[in-house]
């Protein structure tokens, strides 16, 4: 994705001169621009938004193909005890998927398109690596971070809760024991207990989510490296069933092999994509009957500690944010009086504000950068984003398919006819232990097919998914803008317009 980039020398929040990252279709944005006056028309702006969509061409609409469910393939030969398995997607469905494949004697290869390292909604970006180079934010202090997916997660499920056991004694994830809670539409802060009595531990990434991703492919090869293979970056593009070999994959122009059995363990446009034209046109339709949320991560740094009174918060009846989150103090890191923040939105902002995120112009991410400054002001009870710490970083990035807003309801989804199978936390809920779950799930349905005499016929036992109807997840009180998170209570909470509406 293109990301805005703001990291220039900022003494005052007005007027101020900063750079733009440049698009990878034009060099011509590599040039200085100015910060627009932060003002208190939050969410306004529509103008530059319909304008960059019209040029671009764009329609915020989610096109799904036809799909022939008379193109079923069936597979004649069984499974076989030496399989193989590509798992398309490196985020912890499809790392959990790998390992526990492994555990059962089971060949896989784990394709992922992150260029410096796999890990899905499990991204963080730091100046200690290319994720986020230090030439590009040289007012950034050694060591800075910023989780902008995934914030934290919670247990609940016993198969789960072995790998944050193990996760734990490695020291990769901890205990999030800072203020987390909810920030009230008045500026009142309760923490996660007051809210949620029964509210389970919240857990992070010791050095940023993104590390546990990296900590788990580390393992996975070293563990099980006879068995488990990483292909990074790499785009499968294409999966064509041979009778005679299996599924042939093609990506980055090059063949990639061919396999007994796919896992697709990523979602929306892409994946819909790839699966839609095969021989499995019952998982294809599920796959195209997901819906997926827009956010924007905004990760800005301040010159100074923010006067916040909690390290993360759920923000209630905000129009533009759901989140605002302190890498520096979760995360522990040492840099000085400098904090790094991650401000996420909400669904509706994100739609409403959705350009295409391969390229987003510098006029909108300026804006996108301002609503969301002002919003956390507004959010804080301050007289105005002036009232912050000098901002010495900003850079928006978009997640258009970010989030599930529907769910089959199912641990994972496998066609046994053509051995093609889901994994997601979207299958079941949207939460990082559904996601894990999905892939532990899915591994052991594949290893039951080994051996045993291919299904002829859809509904056999070793079906699951294809048929259910998709639920709403909004109305689920572990689930929130940001994603599930088992065990703990969420509150109502709506933007201003919504709780007038109410009223």
């Amino acid at each position: 994705f293109f990301q805005m980039l703001v990291s220039s020398k900022l003494h005052s929040h007005l007027s101020t001169t900063v750079r733009a990252r440049p698009s990878t279709s034009s060099i011509a944005s590599r040039r200085a621009i100015r910060m627009p006056n932060f003002a208190s028309n939050v969410g306004g702006g529509g103008e530059v938004i319909e304008k960059t969509r019209k040029k671009m061409g764009y329609k915020n609409n989610w096109s799904r193909g036809y799909v022939d469910e008379s193109k079923q393939h069936v597979w004649q030969r069984p499974l076989p005890q030496s399989a193989r398995v590509a798992i398309i997607g490196g985020g912890l469905s499809g790392l959990t998927c790998a390992r526990e494949l492994a555990l059962l004697g089971i060949r896989s290869v784990v394709f992922d398109t992150g260029k410096n390292s796999v890990g899905g909604r499990c991204a963080t970006r730091t100046n200690k690596d290319k994720s986020l180079p230090s030439k590009s934010a040289p007012s950034l202090p050694e060591g800075a971070a910023f989780d902008h997916a995934a914030q934290f997660f919670t247990v609940s499920d016993l198969r789960f809760r072995a790998l944050v056991d193990a996760w734990l004694a490695d020291g990769v994830v901890k205990p999030w024991e800072g203020p987390v809670g909810f920030l009230g539409s008045g500026g009142e802060f309760k923490s996660l207990k007051e809210v949620s009595p029964k509210c389970p531990t919240p857990y992070v990434a010791t050095n940023g989510m993104r590390m546990l991703a990296v900590h788990m492919e580390q393992q996975l090869l070293r563990q099980h490296g006879g068995l488990v293979e990483v292909r990074r970056p790499c785009w499968v593009s294409q999966m064509v069933a041979d009778q005679n070999r299996g599924w042939q994959l093609q990506g980055e122009r090059k063949d990639q092999g061919t396999f007994d059995a796919v896992v697709i363990a990523h979602n929306g446009k892409c994946a819909n994509r790839l699966v839609g034209p095969t021989g499995a046109p019952l998982v294809a339709k599920q796959l195209m009957g997901l819906r997926l949320s827009a956010i924007w991560a905004v990760m800005v740094a301040f010159k100074q500690p923010v006067n916040a009174g909690f390290e993360g918060a759920f923000i209630q009846g905000n129009e533009v944010l759901s989140w605002a989150g302190n890498n520096t103090k979760k995360m522990g890191l040492q840099q000085g009086a400098t904090e790094c923040w991650t401000l996420l939105s909400h669904n509706a902002y994100g739609q409403k504000n959705k350009v295409p995120q391969e390229a987003i112009p510098e006029e909108v991410a300026r804006k996108v950068a301002n609503d969301a400054l002002v919003a956390f002001a507004e959010a804080l009870r301050l007289p105005g984003p002036e009232a912050l710490p000098p901002v010495v970083f900003v850079r928006c990035q978009l997640w258009g398919a970010a989030l599930p807003l529907n769910s089959p309801g199912v641990e994972c989804i496998l066609d046994a006819r053509s051995r093609v199978g889901v994994a997601g936390d979207w299958v079941s809920g949207s939460s990082l232990e559904a996601a894990a779950v999905s892939g532990i799930a899915l591994a052991h349905r594949l290893a039951a097919l080994r051996g045993v005499p291919v299904p002829q016929d859809e509904g056999s036992n070793h079906d699951i998914g294809l048929r259910n109807t998709f639920h709403s997840l909004g109305g689920e009180s572990s689930s929130h803008e940001i994603g599930g998170f088992p065990g703990l209570e969420m509150p109502s909470a709506g933007t201003r317009q919504q709780q007038q509406q109410q009223q």
